[in-house]
């Protein structure tokens, strides 16, 4: 077998994994988890550790840091407000925004969170000790080019739908583009 042939069919073995990788994910970050009397879904999870990391952030700054509309944002804090795990305050420089804290149970939840997150890392940090140092690299500078065409994917997808819009076409409406 040719050597484009071999490489052809390795990039094809590294996306099915990375596919799968990804069913993985989703389906880990579909699941409920439970946090001690808590059951959360991980957006609510990684919302509460976003704010349990910077305590006071706003719910647009928040938005932009985990890649949310403002309004799904909205959606989780208000569900999380709900359940006891956040409040908010107004904001002193701005009247219009809320400063956004953990509550004590949100705290618990949060460290609840840390230590499940610990675990898994470690789990898999363990599952990894059979590479070398040099092995790893690789496969992060391999799996950094794969990201770029990825990108590089979006943005075209974005310049298609842009441009199909603009002759009436119907696209999605209101999904974030990467630029």
């Amino acid at each position: 077998m040719s050597e484009q042939l071999v490489k052809e069919e390795l990039y094809l073995q590294i996306m099915d994994g990375l596919e799968k990788s990804c069913r993985l994910m989703a389906a880990y970050d579909e699941m409920p988890h439970e946090y001690g009397d808590s059951i959360l879904y991980q957006v609510e999870s990684h919302t509460i550790e976003r704010i349990g990391i910077t305590p006071g952030i706003t719910s647009s700054e928040l938005s932009a840091g985990m890649n949310k509309t403002p309004s799904a944002s909205s959606q989780i804090i208000r569900k999380l407000r709900k359940k006891g795990l956040v409040f908010q305050k107004r904001n002193k420089d701005n009247n219009r925004e809320y400063n956004l804290f953990l509550t004590d149970y949100g705290w618990r939840i949060y460290k609840a969170h840390a230590a499940v997150d610990e675990e898994c890392g470690r789990r898999k940090l363990k599952q990894l000790s059979v590479f070398s140092e040099e092995e790893l690299r690789t496969y992060l500078k391999i799996h950094n080019v794969i990201n770029e065409g990825f990108e590089a994917d979006v943005r075209q997808a974005g310049k298609i739908s842009d441009a199909l819009s603009r002759v009436g076409f119907p696209v999605g409406q209101g999904e974030k583009r990467w630029e």
